[in-house]
Order: structure tokens, then sequence, then C-alpha cells
């Protein structure tokens, strides 16, 4: 019935996007044109086109839509397109300096410098405060003077006087704009995930044209990508300070911020930017971003609709739709979403990363059991246990696990639950209940709660870095005991090697404590293989008394596949009246 009622909604939203009288695809000349700028600020150069010459088909007068698609074929080295372009913009609008600024651009890049040096001057001088022009005048100047001296060069050679003649000419003809060659290139290797390849062509073009604000962003963005936040800031204030305001490059330092796990800043930052830009796509989308990373789904929902509300193939949108679907657990409807994204922008490898994600399994079941042998003749002990774990959402898991365990020949029964709730991306929490019917020596009933808080986000060189406590009733035949451990884990090597702290402190109704510690390391071996090992000097509670207790303790773990987890333990125990070997088997099963 479900999938019934998805086709038919599907059918009726097909129909209502093709019919002619459909509002969906009657865009209005400024929905064409705000796509179309935000094309090709992404540098999209040929969907710009493409949507300009339909903005201009409906109104083809339009001033502004034919001096963006002037800067559009710019970006296609299109020369003849370009002029055209801001020719016509220019008959309409013959101050237009936008217009200007592009047709001298235009014979700039075709070589006819005596043509383009009085445009560029000319919108210099009327807008004193336009870097841009004011770096287009240099350029054309020292072009023009390369020319002059290579010609003079020329003319005093022993060269035939034909080629003499001929050289300055020749000279003056420009090829393609290497620059946006190298550009288009850099983005392609960007959306390919190939970062240091895109930085290199990057810095190439930087070389030629030191001055190029796009050129600084998309380093930004590049060099952010691989974590290296601070050189990336720097680039963004490069082009912050040769355009003091510029969009991309504010936003740029959004994207450092949200890459960094600091939620407020980068909240604070784009609301800022909304404030005078509310309608800007990328803006729009990364408000939806920071809001999935505070947990708030709706927002981020919304604002990803509005951005796809009037550019239905931006990409971004469209992923981050996916990512919103996901979190609510509906895989399926992510995975639709990211496959959208995926057809408007093949071979992007940040889409074809989400969709190679396995599908999540809701199911866990983890079973285990120890064997202790116990100094002195005292014999064995045996700890077994099995539990049950439901994912309801994302954020949510409830288990269920039954321990059962045997100490100097009697055996008890205990029954536990327990809730697991993410109330965001860095903090969650917990809180079990457990009772032991007819109890020899586990609690006869125990409550628990805990916490967990990341304060720094994973990083290559370091993170996560949490903060954790867990907190535990157990009332016994003859005693209560409360105790409490704040504990923090950190992590180097990109995760391979995990650190963690712990502080126990216990304490029982008639006012004895003990106070202890436990240190563990844990290290990824390869891929699938894990290693642990650690030293706690803590107290231990057995059938309600705190026994003073020193513990060496190692272990491994093993995915033999991706569902199936097999893990191995020893400990040897120093205990005031006897010494204990525990030696454990376990594995986990997702499904």
């Amino acid at each position: 019935m479900r999938r019934g009622r998805r086709a038919t909604f599907a059918a009726c939203m097909f129909l209502a996007i093709v019919a002619p009288s459909g509002a969906a695809l009657a865009q209005t000349v400024d929905e064409l044109y705000a796509s179309a700028v935000k094309a090709r600020q992404a540098e999209h150069f040929d969907e710009a086109a493409d949507l300009l010459k339909r903005a201009l088909a409906l109104e083809p007068d339009n001033a502004d839509a034919l001096v963006q698609l002037g800067f559009a074929q710019l970006g296609r080295n299109d020369l003849t397109a370009a002029r055209d372009a801001f020719s016509r913009a220019l008959a309409i609008a013959p101050t237009y300096r936008d217009a200007s600024f592009g047709m001298a651009e235009v014979e700039f890049r075709a070589g006819n410098l005596d043509v383009a040096l009085p445009l560029a001057e000319k919108v210099a001088q009327a807008d004193p405060a336009n870097t841009d022009a004011a770096a287009l005048v240099e350029n054309i100047r020292k072009a023009k003077q390369a020319a002059g001296a290579k010609a003079k060069q020329a003319a005093g050679s022993k060269a035939k006087p034909t080629a003499a003649a001929d050289a300055p000419a020749k000279k003056q003809q420009r090829g393609p704009d290497p620059v946006a060659g190298l550009l288009e290139q850099g983005r392609h290797l960007r959306t390919a995930g190939k970062l240091s390849e895109a930085e290199t062509v990057y810095r190439r073009a930087l070389k030629l044209s030191p001055r190029n604000t796009d050129l600084l962003v998309a380093l930004g963005l590049v060099v952010g990508s691989s974590q290296r936040f601070d050189e990336a800031g720097r680039f963004f204030d490069r082009a912050l300070a040769i355009r003091p305001g510029l969009l991309d490059a504010r936003l740029g330092k959004v994207r450092l911020v949200i890459w960094q796990g600091d939620t407020p800043r980068a909240r604070a930052q784009v609301d800022d930017v909304l404030a005078t830009a509310p309608n800007n796509a990328e803006a729009l989308d990364l408000d939806g971003r920071i809001a999935l990373l505070d947990g708030d789904d709706e927002r981020a929902g919304q604002s990803f609709q509005r951005v796809l509300a009037s550019d239905p193939r931006n990409t971004e949108a469209l992923v981050g739709i996916g990512d919103v679907r996901r979190a609510q657990g509906d895989d399926e409807a992510a995975r639709q979403a990211y496959n959208q994204a995926l057809a408007i922008e093949p071979g992007s490898s940040e889409i074809e990363q989400r969709l190679a994600v396995p599908p999540p399994r809701k199911w866990r079941l983890d079973i285990g059991t120890e064997v202790s042998d116990l100094t002195d003749g005292l014999g064995d002990w045996t700890d077994s246990s099995a539990g049950l774990a439901y994912r309801l959402s994302p954020r949510t898991t409830i288990s269920g696990r039954t321990r059962l365990a045997t100490r100097f020949g009697h055996t008890d029964v205990q029954i536990e639950g327990r809730i697991d709730q993410a109330l965001t991306p860095a903090f969650s929490a917990y809180a079990l209940a457990a009772a032991t019917p007819d109890a020899d020596f586990l609690a006869r009933y125990s409550v628990g709660a805990g916490a967990s808080w990341q304060i720094v986000a994973p990083a290559k060189a370091f993170g996560p870095l949490s903060l954790n406590i867990d907190a535990r009733y157990d009332n016994f035949a003859d005693a209560n005991i409360t105790s409490i451990s704040p504990w923090v884990q950190g992590y180097l090597f990109d995760g391979h090697l995990g650190l963690s702290a712990r502080w126990v402190h216990a304490q029982d109704n008639i006012g004895t404590r003990a106070d202890g510690y436990v240190l563990r390391t844990d290290l990824a071996v390869t891929p699938h293989v894990d290693i642990f090992g650690g030293y706690a000097d803590a107290p231990e509670i057995d059938d309600g008394a705190l026994v003073p207790t020193r513990t060496v303790f190692g272990g491994i773990s093993w995915d033999v596949s991706d569902p199936l987890t097999l893990r191995a333990s020893f400990a040897h125990e120093q205990r005031p009246t006897f010494d204990r070997s525990i030696f454990g088997l376990g594995l986990t099963a997702r499904f």
C-alpha cells in the first residue's frame, strides 16, 4: 500500500510539473536568472548559458540576463558569443558598467589591446572601488608593454622584413584564456574527489592571476576539505581583501567552521549572510547543513526545499534532502534523492560515497560468556549474557539483556532494559533498569544513567574527544551501593589509536567509600582487527561489598564481515583473598 501511495503521489507530481499550466516548469525570468547566476558561480557555465537563453526567450531586452550570458560564455571561452551578448546589453543600456567591463575582457582575451584598454579604463574611472576593473587595466597595460618591447626587438633583429613586420600582430593574437580552463579543470577534479590534483591545478592558475577571487575561493575550499583549516582561511581572507563582502568567500568561511565542528559559530555566520542575502541558494544549503548538525531535521528540510523551489537541479540541496531523510530513518527515500543528485552531477565522489553506505541494520544481537578461574581451590565462576537491541530511529535505540551468573554453587538470572538517545550529533544519553528475581549475590535491582558529550570533532591528527559519565545505584540484600564514574576518551591518528581514562567512585549506605581508576588503550591494527589493553585499580562490587581490585586486561575483536564481529578477552585480577583469571568469548551480529 505504501508503494502504491508513493507511485500515485509521484504520478500526480509529474503531471503537475509537465502540465502546460503548471508553475513548476513555467519558471519566471527572475527564477531562471537566479538559477543561472548560481550555476555560473559554481562554474557550471553550460548550464548557466542554457538557463539565460531561456530567460532571454521570455524577455529578449533583459540587459542583466545578457550580461550574465556574456560572462557565462567567457567561462566557456566562446569569445564570439560573449561579445555578442555584451554588445546587445550595451545597445539596451549604454552606461551598463558590467557590460563594458565584459566587453573589455573579451577584447583583451582576443588580443585587441587598443580596443580593450579604453573600455577598461572607462569602467575603472567611473567606479574606483572596482578592483577587478583596475586589475584588468593593469593587465592590459602590461600586455601592451610586452607586445611593444617584442616588436622593437623584432624590428632590430636581422630577420626578414616581412617576418619582422608580422611579428607584433602574431604576438597579439591570444588563445583561450588559460585561467578559465584551469578553473574548469580544477572543478572537475574537485568534484571527482581528487583534492590534491585540484589544488595543484588551482595553484598553477593562481600564479597566472594572483588576484582572481574565484581561484582564491576554490583553493580555500580544496585546502579546507583537506582539513588544513588555517591555510584555507587565509585564502578566503585574501579574496575578501580584494573584494570586501565577497559572498563566496564569506560562505567559504562558514564551511570551514562547519568542518571544524563549531556549529554555534557556523549558525551565527550563516545567519549574518542570510540577513543580507535571504534567498541565496548556497547560504540556504549551508543553513540546512547546520540545522542537520544541530539535529533540527525540520528546519534543514525547509531550507533545502526553498533552494529546490527556485533551482530543482541544485545537487547540494538534493543531497541535503537525502541526508535529512536518512537522519529520519528513511533510507529508501534518501537514496532516491542521492540518485537524483548523481544524475545531475555524475561522477561526484561525495554522492557516490553516500550511496555506497549499506542500508542500516536495525537489529543487533550480542552474546558473550566468561569463565573465571579462582586461586586457592575456590573453583570457577561463570558469567554469560545475551542482549538484543533495536534501532527505533537513527537517534533512538532500545535494548534488553539477560545475564546468567554462577558463583560458589549459586545461580542468579538478571534482566535488564535500556534506552539510548542521541539528543544532538555531539551529545547522547542513556538510562537503564535491571532486576534479579531471588538474587543470591547480584543486586536485587539496579538503575543507572549516563551521558556522552563530544567536545572535539573527528580530525585526521586528533579527535574525536568526548567527556562521559556513568552513574548507577545497586540494591543488595544487605547493602545499597551508589557508584559514579566520569571518564574521558580521545583518538589519535585518524581514529586508529584510542585512549581513555576513567575515575571510579563508589559508596555504600553505611558510609564506606572506595575510589580508583581505569586506563585503557584501543588500537586499530587493520580495518577489520582491533586490539585493546589496560590496567585498573578500582573497587569491584561483589555481593554488596566494595572489594579493592587490581586488574590487567586485554582483548581482540575481529570484524569477520560487515554484520558479524567476534571477540576474545583475558583479564587477571588481584584481590585481597584470592586471584582471578577471566577468559571471555563473544560475538555481535547485526541484521
